[in-house]
């Protein structure tokens, strides 16, 4: 008879408990770190758009209560109907817009190349609110068309 062989079979190595953790911890940062740059992409694209700084700069006017020149942002015949004036009474029957301290421009949507549409978000001390601006380019220039807060359009 032959003598009995040693047991050749090794058992795989254990992985300690915080070594998982830690493995595990930094795929959930990574796969955070990937979706924050996903969602923040579109964000800062459309910071440096023609139409989303036409759009920031009417809300910058109306914050500052420079109606005249907010007026001078808006399309031919909001200019040809109305004055700053009526422009200041519509802007105060939205509390959102005539109130908000910051507006965060997050998306900027072309059509046909000479229209485009600008959302994002107002806030000031009502919390916050949804902003869209719909605008028209002529002659390399865009001119807002309508504005409209938390469901109420500017008219």
């Amino acid at each position: 008879m032959s003598a009995p062989k040693a047991a050749s079979g090794s058992s795989p190595p254990r992985t300690s408990g915080w070594l998982r953790a830690l493995g595990f911890g930094c795929g959930f940062v990574a796969f955070g770190g990937l979706c924050v740059l996903g969602l923040s992409t579109r964000m800062i694209l459309a910071q440096g758009d023609d139409a989303s700084s036409a759009c920031s700069g009417f809300l910058a006017d109306l914050r500052d209560e420079d109606h005249a020149s907010a007026l001078q942002r808006m399309n031919a015949d909001y200019q040809h109907d109305f004055d700053a004036a009526h422009l200041r009474a519509e802007v105060a029957r939205i509390d959102a817009l005539a109130n908000h301290v910051q507006p965060l421009l997050t998306s900027v949507e072309t059509h046909d190349d000479d229209a485009a549409t600008v959302e994002g978000t107002l806030y000031g001390p009502f919390g916050e609110a949804p902003v869209a601006c719909e605008l028209t380019e002529r002659e390399g220039y865009w001119y807002i068309d309508l504005v409209v807060v938390d469901g109420r359009a500017l008219e």
